[in-house]
C-alpha cells in the first residue's frame, strides 16, 4: 500500500494549543510529514497564524482579528501561555525542517503571505517544494499562484469538489483537500483521474484512516498525527 502523507492539523493541535509555536514544535517532534496552519492579515499588516475571524474561542478576547494591530494580538494568550505567532517567526523557527501547508484563511491574505514566503526562501533554508498553499477562497489562491507560481497550490472543498477541470486549467493544482465527513469514493476517483492527489481533513481515527488508505487517499490532516503513522 502506498505511503500516505501525515499533515499536522494546525500543528499537533490535539496535544498543544492550535496554530501556536508549541503545536508546531510538537508536530516536528512527532515526525509529521508536514504542518498545516491558517493565515490572516491583522490591522497593522502582518501575516499572523490564527484560524477564526473572531478572537473569542481561542483567546477569550473580544473582537475580530483583522481589527487588531500586532502588539494587541501578541498580548493575548492563545492557550497555555502561547502567543499568536506570525507566519514569519514560524518559518524562521522551523527553517525548512518540516514542510508547510499554508491555508489562506481570509480575503486579501494571498499577496502578504506570498511576500513572507518569498522572503523565507531568499533568506533561509526554505525551497518552493517545502510549501503547498490552499484556500476556500479561489481568488486568493489564484492571486498567490500568480505571485509565486513555483509553489504548489491545492483546492480546498467543504463538500463536492466543483469546477475541477476549469480550476486545473487556471492553477495547475497538485491536490484537492476534501472533508472526511463528506468525501465520496467517486470524488477520490475523479480527482486521481485528473492527476490530483487527495488529502482528507480532519482524520484522528486510525480505523477511518485505514479505510481511506484502502481507497487510495494520499494523505490526512490530523490533530494527532502520531496516531495515523504506520508502525514499523
Amino acid at each position: 500500500m502506498h505511503k500516505t502523507l501525515i499533515i499536522a492539523h494546525r500543528g499537533a493541535s490535539g496535544y498543544e494549543p492550535e496554530n501556536t509555536l508549541a503545536a508546531f514544535r510538537a508536530a516536528e517532534a512527532l515526525h509529521a510529514d508536514a504542518i498545516e496552519c491558517d493565515v490572516q492579515v491583522c490591522r497593522s499588516g502582518e501575516v499572523v497564524i490564527f484560524h477564526d475571524r473572531k478572537l473569542k474561542r481561542i483567546t477569550g478576547a473580544k473582537g475580530k482579528l483583522k481589527r487588531k494591530k500586532l502588539p494587541q494580538l501578541l498580548s493575548l494568550d492563545a492557550g497555555k501561555g502561547e502567543h499568536i505567532p506570525t507566519l514569519k517567526e514560524t518559518l524562521d523557527m522551523l527553517d525548512a525542517r518540516i514542510d508547510m501547508n499554508i491555508e489562506l484563511k481570509s480575503k486579501r491574505s494571498a499577496l502578504p503571505a506570498a511576500q513572507v514566503v518569498r522572503n523565507s526562501i531568499r533568506t533561509g533554508h526554505w525551497k518552493a517544494a517545502n510549501f503547498f498553499v490552499s484556500s476556500f477562497y479561489f481568488r486568493e489562491l489564484r492571486r498567490f499562484h500568480e505571485a509565486v507560481p513555483e509553489i504548489p497550490v491545492s483546492l480546498l472543498y467543504e463538500k463536492r469538489p466543483r469546477h475541477l477541470k476549469r480550476r486545473i486549467h487556471l492553477l495547475k493544482p497538485s491536490a484537492v483537500h476534501l472533508n472526511a465527513k463528506a468525501v465520496k469514493d467517486k470524488w477520490i476517483e475523479t480527482a486521481h483521474g485528473l492527476g490530483l492527489k487527495v488529502y482528507v481533513w480532519t482524520v484522528d481515527d486510525p480505523a477511518l484512516a485505514e479505510t481511506l488508505r484502502a481507497k487510495g487517499v494520499d494523505g490526512f490532516f490530523s490533530n494527532y498525527p502520531d496516531r495515523l503513522m504506520k508502525k514499523k
